[in-house]
């Protein structure tokens, strides 16, 4: 699947796939991440919505960690084509999206996997 395609849920668990977080899955139209226990327990894992697609507290951390340059398209280049916003890498990878946080954390996907990623989003 193509990272400027990835919206909703299934960008949210690439990102979580990205960031390295723990049995990233999508269930009931959102994604799930695992985050350990008290002192590491397995037993005393939790399970937590991930969503750094609509959550500046989910993707804060992202953005602080990249160097990701954010404006807003001028409407007179694409826009609407695009969705509004750009994000893109010192590295070069650009990418678009109808809010500030989809264009960065499809930049963050591909940064991390490239410009494709596979069909293969965990069903929890």
């Amino acid at each position: 699947m193509l990272v400027d395609e990835l919206e909703g849920a299934l960008l949210d668990y690439w990102v979580a796939r990205a960031s390295g977080l723990s049995n990233p899955r999508i269930e009931d139209g959102m994604c799930w991440v695992e985050y350990a226990g008290c002192e590491g327990e397995p037993s005393s894992a939790v399970d937590a919505a991930f969503a750094p697609s609509t959550d500046w507290a989910d993707a804060g951390p992202i953005l602080e960690r990249e160097d990701y340059c954010l404006p807003r398209v001028n409407t007179n280049v694409g826009a609407l084509h695009h969705g509004g916003y750009a994000a893109s890498t010192p590295a070069g990878f650009c990418f678009y999206g109808k809010t500030p946080l989809i264009a960065a954390m499809r930049t963050y996907v591909a940064d991390k996997f490239g410009e494709e990623v596979p069909d293969e989003a965990r069903e929890g």
